[in-house]
């Protein structure tokens, strides 16, 4: 999107909350923080903005969409085959309580919940991928 001179922000929804030693209302500092930082890069210019993150419940997709005020909100699941999500984290340091089993089962529930408007495989290289949810969001022809 930037390399066709489109305004686009980045927002990890992981990094909005990373917050230790305070009380565990991290879902609740998630969406305030996406609210302000969607304002703030908006006020910029920002055209577009790319949420990365787990939308687990149809919950959490209303709240994160209510955070993004004024914005047209699509939900994309990247489906990703089992074996390759083994394949790509193995021998990578992730935070103490991640385990493989738990991601894969947290994104069984996920691709059950059936939340996203459409889905896009991420069994390719990245620009490919990319060139299809941004094709399918309407964002770019």
């Amino acid at each position: 999107m930037t390399g066709r001179s489109h305004p686009t922000a980045v927002v990890d929804l992981d990094a909005l909350a990373q917050f230790g030693g305070g009380p565990p209302a991290h879902e609740e500092l998630r969406r305030r923080n996406l609210a302000a930082v969607c304002a703030n890069y908006r006020s910029a210019g920002a055209r577009y903005v790319v949420v990365s993150g787990m939308v687990e419940t149809a919950e959490q997709r209303t709240a994160y969409g209510d955070c993004l005020a004024g914005c047209d909100v699509q939900v994309v699941r990247l489906a990703t085959p089992p074996g390759l999500v083994e394949r790509r984290t193995a021998g990578t340091v992730r935070g103490p309580a991640w385990e493989l089993s738990a991601a894969l089962a947290s994104h069984e529930r996920i691709e059950r919940a059936g939340l996203e408007d459409f889905s896009a495989s991420n069994d390719r290289p990245l620009a490919e991928v990319a060139q299809e949810v941004v094709g399918r969001a309407g964002w770019i022809a």
